[in-house]
């Protein structure tokens, strides 16, 4: 596991994350200002429920394709024949379960909310899961560039639509859905052929042996997933349920904010996880991982310091006047967001071990804890309650995932945590050697001009 490798490629997607952090920030803007309140948290639990039905049903295939193509048990063409085939299933049932919840629970599960707006999100279902299901082929070959080139072709083309929906043709929240599931579908297209060139092609054959292990190994994955997520997002249901969509609107302006530190803790748990997956020494996985993890810990911390010194201004400017309740949620949740991001770290090297079930114990307490809060302290704080139960939540998330990582590696937690003495070097020593490549090839071009 090269250092330097997986410097190279978590600093590729890191870089990738502050593109999208960029496009998807004038996403938001755009929401906010055109929608409103109202309308943008109509929008956000509109999509949300797209996502939490695509969530409970894509039973971990995405994290159990990496797993196997790592492990190299299978042939490659056949697990991206397999996972569309999946995807094709599961996106059925997924609309099914969907207009069922509408018609039978839509006014108990989202009170006084217009359903038509739900439906349309329907929609949504089949290009997140051909999404998910093929676009992790391209992490588990490790090909980092397009995994996360895509990503920001998504985010690029959404503001594009999301610009002609609500600007030039006035089409308001249903806009905004449509624009959302157009750039998912012309995404999936370039995933797909980027799959189908990285696995040498294509076999539609069913392979019962694969779905039965891709299942097997993802469902243990997918419940912490979809705890996880039930523990980012559960408070959105929960806000509208006692304050409604303008206070999901304010809400989801903070969340939105504070959540892209995630962008340092995701660049480096996604090249993590493939890695440690194929990783056969286990001293390099004990000195490797705790060294990401406090390096993630601490910068996350400096971004969270910036900020709460601009959050005010940000809003301001971003989002106008209207929006300033989302700034106390949004400093309120900064706590939280700096504790989750370590424990994601460590939560995909316990998963590349091949114990992703142990994420789920720590999803139950941590979902459990935050649902509990959020219904306690809501009616009585608003959306500064629903922030402060989801950093205690995440916190105590960080704090058991910590433990069991220790029992699992042997570290301490003080190496997990804190910097050690030979950080600053191998910092010094990866900084050096990639401004030194820069610069050799910033000469080297300059040569061949002059020449």
């Amino acid at each position: 596991m090269s250092i330097m490798r997986f410097v190279k490629e978590a600093g590729f997607t890191f870089i990738t994350g502050i593109l999208n952090f960029i496009l998807g920030l004038g996403a938001s803007a755009l929401l906010a200002r055109v929608l409103g309140p109202e309308g943008r948290g109509i929008y956000t639990l509109a999509t949300l429920f797209a996502s939490l039905i695509v969530a409970f049903g894509n039973l971990g295939v995405g994290p159990a394709t990496v797993y196997y193509i790592a492990r190299g048990e299978f042939r490659r063409q056949e697990i991206l024949g397999n996972n569309i085939l999946l995807a094709s299933g599961v996106s059925a049932a997924g609309v099914l379960v969907g207009l069922m919840v509408i018609f039978l629970f839509g006014e108990k599960v989202f009170p006084k909310f217009p359903s038509g707006y739900l439906i349309l999100a329907l929609l949504l279902i089949p290009t997140e899961f051909f999404f998910s299901f093929v676009r992790y082929i391209l992490l588990a070959l490790q090909r980092i560039i397009w995994f996360n080139y895509v990503e920001i072709v998504r985010y690029g083309l959404f503001l594009g639509f999301a610009v002609l929906a609500l600007i030039v043709f006035e089409a308001g929240v249903s806009g905004a859905i449509a624009a959302t599931i157009l750039s998912l579908f012309l995404i999936d297209a370039l995933v797909f052929q980027q799959a189908k060139t990285a696995c040498g092609g294509v076999d539609f054959k069913i392979n019962i042996l694969y779905i039965k292990k891709a299942i097997s190994y993802g469902i243990r994955a997918h419940l912490s997933n979809i705890l996880g997520l039930l523990n980012y997002r559960a408070d959105l249901l929960i806000v509208n349920w006692f304050l409604g969509p303008a206070a999901v609107g304010f809400y989801s302006v903070g969340v939105g904010l504070v959540e892209k530190l995630w962008i340092i803790s995701h660049a480096a748990s996604t090249v993590l996880f493939p890695r440690v997956a194929a990783e056969s020494n286990e001293q390099h996985r004990k000195e490797f991982t705790p060294l990401v993890t406090r390096t993630v810990l601490w910068a996350t911390a400096l971004g969270a310091l910036l900020l709460v010194l601009l959050s005010r201004w940000i809003v301001l400017t971003l989002y106008s006047e209207a929006f300033l309740p989302a700034v106390g949620a949004l400093q309120a949740l900064l706590v939280g967001i700096i504790t989750l991001s370590a424990g994601r770290v460590l939560a995909n090297d316990i998963a590349g071990k091949g114990f992703p079930e142990l994420n789920i114990y720590v999803g139950i307490v941590s979902v459990t804890v935050n649902i509990m809060l959020n219904l306690l302290w809501v009616p009585r704080l608003g959306i500064i309650g629903a922030a402060w139960a989801s950093t205690v939540s995440y916190t105590l998330a960080f704090m058991i995932t910590l433990f069991l990582y220790c029992r699992l590696s042997g570290n301490q937690f003080t190496v997990v945590i804190f910097p050690q003495r030979g950080d600053w070097s191998v910092y010094w020593q990866v900084s050096a050697a990639f401004f030194g490549k820069f610069l050799r090839r910033v000469w080297n071009g300059k040569a061949r001009i002059a020449r």
